[in-house]
């Protein structure tokens, strides 16, 4: 397994969008640049230059500290026009000028099963955290539905509707939806259960598979159209089966054309070919990975998956996440779950991520994620499409 390096940065013949993303943990922040002098240049000569700085714009370069003399190296503040400037101006007195970048120590959410969640750390959400959590983009979760079950209630939600019932009101009688929204956008650092990936994101609740997890074409296509004319950004489905539909493909392309991202699982019957609609033109196929990083026993692979993310497997403990749902008598719980349903809304969640980092189109969208992949160089039956998913993207 290789990493396909910094080639969110460089990616040739995408336009400009794509071109400038400097992927979800590289866009540094400094507030002061590095001057560092060259070792034969006088001390002097380094001395006027420094004047003359100090005098064009107002500032006072200092070497960094006492042990700075021997290297020559100076710090004056400055942003990315004082950067370019400088770096004109004195390129040929200097070893290099650069930006004097802040790093942080890496945040880490304080839910309490945080830790549990292997899922997470494996696609690297935490370098993605240091840079966009989501904020302003709407993910559509067309599923059973979503409940505001204790870890979503800090979450912001979006009117959405129940297109099994033909009511305005959403509820989850299942419990997948709830689980599919909480990887989108669970809320996170509210010292309760765990933590989700585009967590300040809002979620639109889409209702269209029943208490048993079945539903129509008919509803789901009206669900895609539903979401794409209400401004969601993003769309997951946690769902999919065997028939090509006319009526499907022409919702998900109209999604398409008004700029959202659709995404969804390949399926769970371990068979080569995704099913639909993960299968169909414009949707991301996502297959499942279990914690070792390998495909895992379920999925579906080959034509149709685009790329894998985090599904799970065997039972008990180690399992990616939790679910939280009505039991009897009321109680909540905190349950594990695996399947490709929940390999993608990973997708979903990194996708809200670079949506949030300025990057609008669905194929472009769809480059990053692939460009920025952990591939896997042994892949002849296309377990993995492009790679694994890394939400840190090229860092």
């Amino acid at each position: 397994m290789r990493r396909l390096l910094l080639l969110c940065l460089f990616l040739i013949g995408l336009g400009f969008a794509v071109f400038n993303f400097k992927g979800l943990a590289s866009q540094g922040k400094f507030e002061s640049i590095v001057l560092d002098f060259r070792e034969d240049i006088p001390t002097a000569q380094i001395a006027g230059q420094v004047q003359a700085i100090a005098q064009q714009y107002n500032v006072a370069p200092q070497l960094n500290s006492e042990f700075s003399s021997s290297d020559n190296i100076y710090i004056v503040k400055g942003d990315q026009k004082r950067l370019k400037a400088l770096k004109s101006k004195l390129g040929k007195f200097t070893e290099f000028i650069e930006p004097n970048y802040i790093y942080n120590f890496r945040e880490v959410p304080n839910d309490p099963d945080y830790s549990k969640q292997w899922n997470l750390r494996s696609i690297k959400a935490e370098s993605a955290w240091d840079e966009t959590r989501g904020s302003g983009v709407t993910v559509a979760v067309i599923d059973t539905g979503i409940s505001i079950v204790p870890d979503l209630k800090d979450t912001k939600f979006v009117p959405g509707y129940d297109f099994v019932n033909d009511q305005v009101e959403v509820t989850d009688d299942s419990g997948h939806g709830t689980h599919v929204a909480g990887t989108i956008a669970q809320s996170t650092n509210n010292n309760y259960g765990v933590a989700g990936i585009a967590y300040e994101a809002s979620l639109m609740p889409l209702k269209v598979l029943s208490a048993f997890g079945g539903g129509t074409v008919a509803d789901i296509a009206e669900a895609i159209k539903f979401a794409a004319d209400h401004q969601a950004d993003v769309i997951n489905m946690s769902l999919g089966g065997g028939g090509d539909s006319q009526l499907l493909k022409e919702a998900i392309a109209y999604a398409y054309q008004k700029g959202v991202v659709v995404v969804a699982a390949a399926g769970n019957a371990n068979q080569n070919a995704a099913s639909y609609p993960a299968r169909f033109p414009h949707v991301i196929g996502v297959a499942a990975l279990d914690a070792a990083g390998e495909k895992a026993p379920y999925s579906n692979f080959g034509a149709g998956v685009d790329i894998s993310a985090p599904g799970g497997s065997g039972t008990g403990a180690g399992e990616f996440s939790k679910k939280l749902f009505n039991r009897k008598r009321g109680k909540r719980f905190l349950l594990a779950s695996k399947g490709t349903s929940m390999a993608a809304p990973h997708v979903a969640g990194v996708a809200a991520l670079v949506k949030a980092a300025g990057i609008a189109e669905p194929d472009q969208v769809l480059s990053v994620l692939q460009k920025s992949s952990l591939v896997i160089q042994d892949d002849a039956l296309n377990y993995f499409g492009a790679g694994q998913l890394d939400a840190a993207c090229g860092s």
